[in-house]
């Protein structure tokens, strides 16, 4: 607990409140999410997720330190993100079964893997990319995201086949 740490959170309107809050603590829970979690970039989103859902359930803090409430708050966050990241993974690609539903008990394991679907995503080729990601991860339809790419939904189905066969060989 650092020596200016509030026990009270500021009111929801108290928006100088809140920047001294963000200000104290960004660069903390940032740097633990940061080492928590295998991508840099969910730990600045997780980072964010954290202080808008204070902001949000604010009035649920019952006292105590506010860096414990924090820190509970972006340790679940990064959990759901971890665990988010296998399930669509191995839900929509069909693989990584052992992983599926059951959370990981193995977290350098489960780090390990969530990492490489990312990286087997991201070296999809671009047109084989965009589709699964639209669909897997953001929930587009098929349709839906046809629309938004400019492509007939059939297109969009085969496109997301082959992105799935290309990450089975990769992760399989």
């Amino acid at each position: 607990m650092s020596e200016g740490e509030a026990q009270v959170l500021p009111g929801r309107s108290d928006e100088a409140g809140w920047r001294r809050l963000f200000e104290e603590w960004d660069p903390r829970l940032r740097g633990y999410l940061v080492r928590l979690l295998p991508d840099a970039r969910d730990a600045e989103e997780v980072t964010l997720e954290t202080f808008a859902l204070a902001w949000r359930t604010g009035e649920r803090f019952r006292g105590g330190k506010v860096s414990t409430w924090l820190f509970g708050i972006a340790t679940n966050l990064a959990r759901n993100r971890r665990r988010g990241w296998l399930r669509r993974v191995a839900r929509f690609a069909g693989l990584l079964p052992e992983l599926h539903d059951a959370g990981v008990e193995d977290t350098s394991r489960a780090d390990e893997v969530a990492r490489s679907g990312r990286d087997a995503v991201q070296g999809l080729p671009e047109e084989l990319r965009a589709p699964l990601i639209l669909t897997a991860f953001e929930g587009f339809s098929q349709h839906e995201a046809a629309e938004s790419l400019g492509l007939s939904a059939k297109a969009v189905e085969h496109r997301v086949s082959r992105a799935r066969d290309i990450l089975r060989s990769k992760l399989g």
